[in-house]
């Protein structure tokens, strides 16, 4: 019997269905929308309202409890610090879904799944800490180089010399 049994299967295994949904909720997470199937954006959409709402307590247990979902600490991170923060003390409806026009290719209709943070630019904090280190790089390399003394020519050597080193 299929009593209580409430997640879609997508014509998968359990391995690739779970990673697809956790790369579903990493790109949502990391680009604040994602577009794609109506049955996948309401399954990630149920999964990232939950995980959001951890993230809200902010405690190492639900740092721990998150990372078993992603795997990857910058992601942990940014919907912890970042995120989850954005939010305030709402309990749910974290993200919103919308119809799109229909994909080209297979005239499939497309949802957009997104999170509603406001203006709050989303990424990374890896991906930060890498931009921040570019433009410094670029700082760095805009900056005024102090210029060398020239170095000392030396004279040019003689004949004899010339034949002793030869030898």
């Amino acid at each position: 019997m299929k009593h209580r049994v409430k997640t879609k299967h997508f014509n998968r295994d359990t391995k690739s269905r779970k990673a697809l949904l956790k790369n579903l909720l990493r790109d949502l997470f990391e680009h604040g929308e994602i577009k794609t199937s109506e049955a996948r954006t309401k399954e990630v959409r149920r999964l990232a309202d939950k995980l959001i709402s951890v993230a809200q307590k902010n405690t190492l247990a639900a740092r721990r409890e998150l990372h078993k979902v992603f795997g990857r600490r910058d992601v942990v991170n940014a919907l912890v610090d970042k995120i989850a923060p954005s939010f305030g003390n709402k309990k749910s409806g974290f993200t919103s879904l919308e119809k799109t026009a229909p994909r080209r290719g297979d005239n499939m209709t497309v949802f957009k799944l997104s999170l509603l943070t406001g203006d709050l630019k989303l990424t990374t904090l890896k991906k930060e800490k890498i931009a921040e280190e570019k433009t410094e790089v670029k700082a760095k390399a805009k900056a005024p180089v102090a210029k060398a003394k020239p170095a000392v020519k030396k004279a040019p050597a003689t004949k004899a010399k010339k034949s002793e080193e030869k030898k």
